[in-house]
């Protein structure tokens, strides 16, 4: 697929709203072109014109407005897939959007999330496909969905300093002003909010234990096969596996982690013959086949858990490991 596309499972979250708000289905369905097996398959992406149609659909069947916004509203963090996991797996809020930064092609590679800090305050930006840019109630959606991830996993009624939407001023406003309890900025140039630091450095509050549970089943799987950390390359694949979601850390990141400096860690690889790059590519190897096979994850997302920014980049290193695509490997028969 050339153009830009985006997980299947987000277009289910679009057809589960739009189905308590008394549309059908089948309507959604046929009207946007798509097919319901294609939507259960965990590596399915549709395109981003698919999703185009569907959101037009909703707006064609619901008089309200604001769908968009309380279709956002309603969203779970849950329903963002493993980057949301990831997410609600991370220490802070702060460190929870740098993840959804990281790993927002995987939702769709059309969209950008930016963060940009301004003295005590940091701008959360997103931005999307031409054709849903400036769409109200697609925008609407996007921003009020990741605000109420960010209250859902912080267990705080955050609000905005400043809130910026792309659209003329609607001539009522008291949902948004509800819901984002913030002055709002219409007709602007980008799709964001301005979060106080101090709402970043938040802990990490989802008590769901089935959302962190999924995760944590897959660290304890990852570490009975990492070993009891009786090496120095144990040690390293244990801080690399509990980092990769966030993005590679670096040798003098795991180092310091370590309670070393970066040139004696490598001084101790190289006295176990091996090195920083080798660990990382062996754990990358030795995880990716079982990942594969858990099932509920889609191809991009185990690239996301194994650290690869560009899912091509996970295909083509799975290609040179074991000559065959992931899809084909999840797939062949055991």
């Amino acid at each position: 697929m050339n153009e830009p596309s985006g997980l299947a499972r987000l277009a289910l979250v679009h057809l589960e709203r739009a189905a308590q708000l008394g549309v059908s289905r089948d309507t959604l369905l046929r009207e946007a072109r798509l097919d319901e097996r294609q939507l259960r398959d965990p590596d399915s992406r549709i395109p981003l014109t698919a999703v185009a149609r569907l959101w037009r659909a909703v707006t064609k069947h619901v008089a309200d407005p604001a769908v968009g916004l309380r279709i956002g509203a309603n969203t779970r963090v849950r329903e963002f897939g493993l980057v949301g996991y990831s997410m609600a797996f991370s220490s802070t809020l702060g460190s929870a959007l740098r993840r959804l930064v990281h790993y927002s092609r995987i939702v769709s590679d059309a969209l950008v999330v930016t963060l940009e800090t301004e003295g005590e305050a940091t701008w959360l930006r997103l931005d999307v496909q031409p054709a849903l840019r400036a769409f109200r109630p697609a925008v609407d959606a996007r921003l009020a969905a990741v605000l109420s991830t960010c209250r859902e996993i912080a267990g705080a009624p955050i609000a905005p300093l400043t809130v910026q939407l792309p659209y003329r001023r609607p001539a009522d406003v008291k949902d948004y002003e509800t819901f984002f309890a913030a002055p709002l900025e219409f007709g602007a140039l980008a799709t964001a909010f301005l979060l106080r630091n101090e709402d970043l450095a938040r802990p990490v509050a989802v008590a769901d234990t089935t959302l962190t549970g999924y995760l944590d089943r897959l660290a304890e799987q990852a570490l009975a096969t990492l070993g009891s950390e009786r090496t120095v390359r144990e040690r390293v694949r244990r801080v690399l596996w509990s980092e990769l979601t966030e993005a590679v850390p670096s040798l003098d990141a795991v180092a310091k982690t370590l309670g070393a400096s970066a040139r004696t860690l490598q001084r101790q690889l190289r006295d176990e013959q091996t090195s920083f790059a080798a660990v990382l590519a062996e754990l990358r190897r030795e995880m990716a086949p079982s990942l594969l096979r858990d099932g509920q994850l889609a191809v991009a997302e185990v690239g996301f858990l194994l650290g690869y920014e560009d899912p091509s980049a996970f295909q083509r290193a799975f290609r040179r490991w074991f000559g065959r695509s992931p899809r084909a490997f999840r797939n062949a028969p055991d």
